[in-house]
């Protein structure tokens, strides 16, 4: 993506918090959301887990580490993807784990992703949490916060109606600031503090199922997956 186009973007992060890009904007393809899709979208990677909210959904999950080198990402597989104190959920979470930095499409999407991120916003080296979700009815069960410093919410594939995606400032909603369906290809990229988010329930169309995939990926803050110690190497 050019220097341009993207310090378009950071402004309207910066001053709107929010931006929604498909993917010619964002640096991706239609052919490298159909390589995600076919080989990590289906059974042999996702899985339904016991308790989790919503009850009907299925998943899986990476953390990548990163450093900043020259304005480029270096990144490298982080030690853990445990999850604690998120969702509704305080306690600490395992979930199938799918090493994406293995597949240089899913590595190239990654990179995308960071590249959007506003420099006041970039700390020299992090984690970015990747969660792969395929829902069929209830995408999410309210507004939330996710808690960490930046999401992003890739639309991969999606059958039936519904599934909006509403972002308020506030826990009471009032008056959403974003309302919107991601369809395939669109990215949603927003500061989570300055939001609570939620998505509408997916309705089937006559006949078949419904179904969404999509990453929803968090720029995690250093509490989080400390990487203090953490000197990347050339990949």
């Amino acid at each position: 993506m050019a220097d341009d186009s993207l310090s378009g973007d950071w402004r309207r992060l910066l001053d709107d918090g929010f931006v929604v890009l498909n993917e010619k904007e964002f640096g991706f393809s239609l052919e490298g959301r159909e390589h995600i899709r076919e080989k990590y979208f289906h059974d042999g990677v996702l899985k339904a887990y016991e308790n989790d909210l919503p009850v009907d959904r299925k998943r899986a999950r990476d953390v990548v580490r990163f450093a900043w080198r020259g304005g480029e990402p270096v990144l490298t597989e982080h030690d853990t993807i445990t999850i604690a104190d998120r969702g509704e959920r305080p306690e600490a979470r395992e979930y199938g784990r799918v090493e994406v930095l293995a597949d240089g499409v899913f590595e190239h999407w990654i990179k995308s992703a960071l590249a959007l991120v506003p420099p006041p916003w970039r700390d020299p080296k992090g984690t970015f949490g990747v969660n792969l979700f395929r829902t069929f009815t209830n995408v999410v069960t309210r507004p939330h916060q996710d808690g960490e410093r930046v999401i992003f919410i890739y639309v991969l594939d999606k059958v039936g109606r519904g599934a909006e995606t509403v972002l308020y400032e506030t826990e009471a909603g009032g008056e959403p600031v974003f309302r919107g369906t991601l369809e395939p290809g669109a990215l949603l990229v927003f500061e989570d503090s300055r939001f609570w988010h939620t998505v509408t329930p997916l309705e089937p169309l006559a006949g078949r199922t419904a179904q969404r995939d999509a990453l929803v990926c968090t720029l995690n803050y250093a509490h989080t997956y400390p990487v203090r110690d953490w000197q990347p190497l050339p990949r």
